[in-house]
This record gives structure tokens, C-alpha cells and sequence, in this order.
């Protein structure tokens, strides 16, 4: 008897890996076919609230070290430790709000509008915190409203 070409193998092989899939229990998120790594904890609103908040704030107080820095630097003509220091915090800060609001926008399902506008408040220096300050009060961050119950 001969060995089976190749791509039947290969086929046979794909399917086996998609039955192990499938097989994978509920609770493992790779189970879930609209949640990756990165979101499958932040279904929970109340926890993508509050990082969002935190690093928001974060991001402003990242960027008000670096003005400090750059003044340092640039006026006062003393010493480039601040901008050495904060200027890589506020690098890391930077990317992490970018990447955190993404998120945020995915779990509250904003329009694109309000993401593009709190992607871009992370430019201009405390912008972060005053976009964080107006999602809240206009309900960006607010849970959404369960479905009502149908009734029988």
C-alpha cells in the first residue's frame, strides 16, 4: 500500500487541529470567536472604565514631567535628565493609551468620530484627560443599557 499525497495529509492534519478547537471548553478565550487576548478581559466595562481612566491621566501627568524637563533643558539651560527620563515614560505611556483606547472603543463601541478624536487628544499636552473628562459626562464610558426582555 502507498503513502497518501502529501495534501492529504496536510488536510487530514488541518482538520484534526480544527476538531481540537472546537473542543476547546468555554471558558478558554481562544474559544471565543470576536475576542482575542487582549480584549477578552476587558469585556467587563467597569474594568475598561477604569484603566481607561488611569491611563489617560497617566499620559497627561507623562507629558506635564516632560514639559518640566523640556524647560530645564531648553530655558533654563541646566541639565537634559529630565527629557532623558520622561521623554521614554512618556513614549511608553503614549503607546499605551493609543493601544488602551482602541480597546475602550472596541468594548463601548464608540462611533469612529469619538475614537479618532481621543486617539488625537493624546497629541496636544493634557488633552487625555480633558477627552477622559467628556467621554465620562457624555456617556462614552457609561454601560450600555441592557436589552429589554421580550415579553411572551
Amino acid at each position: 500500500m502507498s503513502e497518501p499525497p502529501a495534501t492529504d495529509r496536510a488536510t487530514r492534519a488541518a482538520e484534526e487541529l480544527a476538531q481540537r478547537k472546537r473542543a476547546r471548553s468555554s471558558t478558554d478565550w481562544r474559544s471565543r470567536n470576536r475576542d482575542s487576548a487582549l480584549t477578552y478581559w476587558a469585556r467587563d466595562t467597569g474594568v475598561t472604565r477604569k484603566i481607561f481612566r488611569t491611563v489617560a491621566v497617566a499620559e497627561a501627568i507623562s507629558w506635564a514631567a516632560l514639559l518640566v524637563g523640556m524647560y530645564f533643558k531648553w530655558v533654563a539651560k541646566t541639565s537634559d535628565l529630565g527629557v532623558q527620563i520622561f521623554g521614554p515614560i512618556h513614549g511608553t505611556v503614549f503607546i499605551i493609551y493609543c493601544v488602551v483606547t482602541l480597546a475602550t472603543a472596541s468594548v463601548f463601541q464608540w462611533r469612529p468620530q469619538v475614537t479618532l478624536l481621543a486617539l488625537v487628544s493624546a497629541v496636544p499636552p493634557f488633552a487625555t484627560w480633558f477627552f477622559e473628562r467628556w467621554a465620562l459626562r457624555e456617556g462614552h464610558l457609561a454601560d450600555r443599557e441592557p436589552a429589554p426582555l421580550r415579553q411572551q
